[in-house]
């Protein structure tokens, strides 16, 4: 607007500049034309012609404009039409985004019948006849999506679209994990950070022990900030004690220990590679190397075969300074949390020993509501050494009642099980079976609804045989 301003400012100046000039010159025009003749003043002459110049320009102008009439109100239909179809594509988003997808499909429609880009309304009533066949439970639904995700994988423009729906409908079909995986990978060749896909090929490369690509994926996935650290650090730390036990599998020790450390940098708790470690390590101090990877995961867990393993590397000759030697790590730092599990852990290792007062003074230390039932039996052995049958029946008989010690759980779902494995063989999910009391349990359920690897895990079948 300003721009025009001075435009017309500049173009009346020079109007008025020329004018001046003109009516300051003195002179006349003679114009003959087929015998005719006429003389004029030569300012008058040039004020005409402006004059005529002006009309000629208006009436231009107005041409223009009348011509112009039905371009503008095709102009206003299209853009009305346009906030139409922008209107129907939110609300079909909106649709989508809380499960409407039939609503949302109808949307669509409408919006294929009013763009431009013919191209796109094809593809959205394409999509419309999807959503309506397997709606109106069609006999070959199956086979109508399949063909259609197929259609937009085929186009570079929807490509990623199609091979993410093929995923999809082929973890909800249970289908082989190998067919998941290729559609996943396919789709991330278009979309190299989409969350989902990077999920799920994590958790499929761990169901077929490609533990390679796992620990690839989960790289990437922390490279963008997709999972919280404690979490990342749990996973790589089971996954690098697999890849140490297929390189045990095909004797390389060396890359074996490596991968071993690898998980104790990530996880000094990491029960297994603790032990695993201990027995494989070699070179000078490997002994001292190996007693200190297993008090640490001692210290951290309480679990009775770090201890047990810890016993034999101690080298010592008798019950009793094997029993003091455990008893001497409560010294050391560790959390409060586990100071009980650990006094009850050696307390047992004592009666194993048959020390039994050792034993006795450390559940003593205990509160009666801290002890768990493993403490309680600890004290039934203690009573049966002493030949206390009614003790024994007492401690039994709150054994059966008391809290619940460490275990293997799962930190999702919170089932117990025998053993560590890498996925919960209830719910499914990754790296959730953990050494923790019941109590733990229930704080990391809690804690955990929101993390998508546990809800999406449990789309994923069981590994193939």
């Amino acid at each position: 607007m300003i721009f025009r301003i001075l435009k017309l400012i500049i173009l009346i100046a020079i109007i008025w500049y020329v004018s001046n000039f003109i009516a300051n010159t003195e002179g006349t025009t003679t114009i003959n034309w087929i015998g005719w003749g006429i003389e004029l003043p030569t300012d008058r002459l040039i004020f005409i012609l402006i004059i005529f110049a002006a009309l000629l320009i208006f009436v231009d102008r107005i041409l223009i404009f009348i011509f112009n009439i039905p371009k503008l109100a095709f102009r206003r239909l299209e853009a009305k039409k346009n906030q139409k179809v922008e209107h129907k594509l939110v609300k079909a988003f909106l649709l989508a985004s809380h499960g409407e997808f039939v609503l949302a499909a109808k949307e669509a429609a409408l919006i294929s019948q009013n763009t431009k880009d013919r191209k796109l309304g094809k593809l959205l009533k394409e999509h419309l006849d999807v959503v309506n066949n397997i709606n109106f439970e069609s006999e070959n639904k199956k086979e109508i999506s399949q063909n259609y995700f197929k259609s937009l994988a085929d186009d570079p423009t929807t490509a990623f679209v199609g091979h993410l729906a093929l995923m999809r409908q082929a973890i909800l079909n249970k289908a082989d994990l190998t067919d998941i995986i290729y559609e996943a990978e396919q789709a991330l060749k278009f979309e190299t950070e989409s969350k989902q896909i990077l999920e799920i090929l994590l958790f499929s490369y761990a169901k077929i022990d490609d533990v390679t690509n796992s620990l690839k994926h989960l790289k990437t996935i922390k490279n963008l900030k997709y999972l919280d650290d404690l979490t990342f650090k749990n996973i790589a730390a089971d996954l690098n004690y697999l890849s140490a036990l297929k390189s045990i599998e095909h004797s390389n020790n060396k890359t074996a220990i490596n991968f071993l450390k690898e998980a104790m940098k990530l996880n000094p708790g990491h029960i297994l590679a603790s032990i695993k470690l201990s027995n494989m390590i070699t070179g000078i101090r490997s002994l001292s190397k190996a007693i200190t990877f297993l008090e640490k995961t001692f210290l951290i867990t309480a679990h009775p075969d770090v201890l047990l393993e810890l016993s034999e590397k101690w080298n010592l000759k008798t019950s009793g300074s094997k029993v003091s030697r455990a008893i001497s790590m409560l010294n050391k730092k560790t959390s409060a949390k586990i100071k009980n599990d650990l006094k009850i852990e050696i307390a047992s290792y004592a009666v194993s020993k048959e020390i039994w007062g050792e034993a006795g003074k450390l559940l003593s230390d205990i509160p009666e509501e801290k002890l768990t039932n493993k403490a309680y039996q600890v004290l039934a052995d203690i009573s049966g050494s002493q030949n206390n049958a009614e003790k024994v029946k007492y401690y039994l008989e709150k054994a059966a009642n008391a809290i619940q010690g460490n275990h293997y759980h799962c930190s999702s779902c919170g089932i117990k099980n025998d053993k560590w494995e890498l996925h919960c063989p209830k719910c499914e999910t990754l790296s959730s079976i953990r050494w923790m009391s019941i109590s733990d349990v229930e704080i990391t359920n809690s804690l955990s609804l929101s993390n998508s690897f546990s809800s999406l895990n449990k789309n994923l079948i069981d590994k193939k045989n």
